[in-house]
């Protein structure tokens, strides 16, 4: 097993310095030295929580020359973020990853029972995802973040040489390309004078946190209503600045265009809307392309508000849409848009696995073909014929069942539990599809290992299946299935 899949449990630290929140901050910082601890719980009137550690010192106690006698309740976190005993060192990880904390109080039946430590954590891994994440923080120009951004794959490497799952892999790989991304615009941004609000959203894979190791870019900007034509371009200028950068830290221009630098994908507020509007009421092959990339969108830097806005107007244009009995023309609208989107899902074919005698009389016939008797194709795009099709198949099932006030999660995984509870799944349903969506992201990653340098990275996520062991195949044949079947379920809803 896994070092990080071991319960917290297992790492944590039992004997915690507390104090109450009355204490001075002298006598705290005392009692620390002493215990040669990072870190020190205080307890609160409220009977919650609050924590003061070393790394807080000098923003909070040396720079303001902040008076010893003062109460430690004056510097320290309150609320602290906490996690269940039950956790697992890797949701330990991710939580500090996410939060950007180092030190994190374990909760048993409402009480604190335990206390892990970023350290804690680095002796589980060498390459530890929080070591990269503080060189990100830390990097002060570009030399320094590009030289961040390359040890990300040694990073996907080691964990998997540790038998980390292939989704828990990607979810932090996304977390490290947040923190790269964000650390990139600090850079570009710096000091520059942005008079408007904006908000820089990441798009596709990234928005799902569903990143492996060969990616590009796929990102937008939101501006503020008020927002200029002389500081749109500003802002405008800033984004292609940040693009060009994230395109040498290894992050490769997007091909079709989607980045944050150009018009299409940098709008304000009311024209993202309208936009959005306008591919619900005339769903043309154009829109559903947009709005399979666009619909996928998750805040990375910026201000917030402007994404929370565009979910509820996305979420308040969609409303309806699965429910046959609304007859509203927004619903009708919406209604048609989400046929378009599922005529789009239905026209694409699943390949099928070709049986193993009929591999086995390709194999030995020899030869460099890559067909086989019949015609069919020995190569198969693990991303166009599998994953990307469970992504858009999950998402549309998730828009189709959108709630009052409410935006859809994010990841595929999530949707997925996610209409399983509202029963659009079934269990079973919804087991095969988690199963399919974990195994081929699996095999996409071992490709993905494989080829990440040279010309074979362009075929990163194309395998052959004579490559394959059987057990392999009748995976994917097993999966295909699996997806076929959720075609199925949308054909019949929607098909007509």
């Amino acid at each position: 097993m896994s070092p990080l899949l071991c319960p917290v449990a297992d790492l944590m630290q039992t004997q915690l310095l507390r104090c109450p929140e009355s204490e001075t901050l002298g006598v705290a910082l005392t009692r620390m030295q002493s215990a040669r601890v990072g870190s020190i719980l205080i307890d609160c009137a409220d009977t919650g929580c609050g924590i003061l550690t070393r790394t807080d010192l000098i923003d909070r106690v040396i720079l303001p020359r902040k008076n010893l006698d003062a109460a430690v309740s004056s510097v320290m976190s309150h609320p602290v973020r906490t996690l269940p005993v039950e956790s697992s060192a890797l949701d330990a990880m991710e939580a500090m990853l996410r939060w950007r904390v180092r030190h994190l109080p374990l909760v048993s039946g409402g009480e604190i029972v335990g206390l892990l430590s970023e350290h804690d954590l680095m002796r589980q891994l060498r390459n530890s995802p929080d070591r990269l994440m503080l060189s990100i923080e830390r990097a002060r120009d570009e030399a320094q973040l590009g030289s961040a951004a390359a040890e990300a794959t040694a990073v996907a490497r080691q964990l998997h040489r540790a038998s980390l799952p292939a989704l828990q892999i990607a979810r932090i790989m996304s977390l490290l390309n947040d923190a790269l991304t964000r650390q990139a615009i600090h850079l570009v941004v710096g000091t520059s004078v942005v008079d408007q609000p904006w908000a820089w959203i990441s798009l596709g894979s990234e928005a799902r946190a569903e990143q492996t190791i060969v990616t590009d870019q796929d990102n937008a900007l939101i501006l503020g209503d008020a927002t200029g034509l002389a500081g749109g371009h500003a802002v405008q200028g800033l984004a292609r600045r940040v693009n060009e950068l994230l395109d040498r830290m290894g992050f490769p221009l997007c091909e079709g265009g989607v980045m944050a630098m150009n018009d299409a994908w940098c709008k304000t507020l009311g024209e993202w809307t309208r936009e959005i509007q306008g591919w619900l009421l005339r769903p043309n092959p154009e829109a559903i392309l947009k709005a399979s990339i666009a619909l996928d969108f998750r805040w990375l830097a910026g201000d917030r508000a402007l994404v929370d806005q565009l979910e509820a107007r996305v979420g308040a244009l969609l409303e309806g849409a699965g429910n046959r009995r609304q007859i509203q023309v927004q619903a009708l609208a919406a209604r048609g848009f989400l046929r378009a989107l599922a005529a789009s899902i239905l026209e694409r074919n699943v390949q099928p696995i070709p049986s193993e005698g009929v591999l086995a009389l390709r194999e030995w016939m020899g030869g460099f073909g890559s067909t086989i008797p019949g015609g069919l194709a020995l190569l198969r795009d693990l991303k166009l014929h599998g994953t990307s099709l469970i992504v858009d198949a999950v998402r549309f099932l998730a828009l189709a069942h959108l709630e009052r006030h409410a935006w859809i999660p994010h990841s595929t995984v999530d949707r997925i539990r996610w209409l399983e509870k509202r029963e659009v799944l079934q269990d079973g349903e919804a087991a095969a599809l988690r199963d399919a969506f974990e195994n081929l992201t699996a095999l996409r990653l071992e490709q993905q290992l494989a080829r990440s340098s040279g010309s074979d990275a362009q075929r990163a996520n194309v395998v052959d299946l004579l490559a394959l062991n059987s057990n392999q195949r009748w995976m994917l044949r097993r999966h295909l299935q699996s997806l076929e079947s959720l075609r199925d379920k949308i054909r019949l809803d929607f098909g007509g």
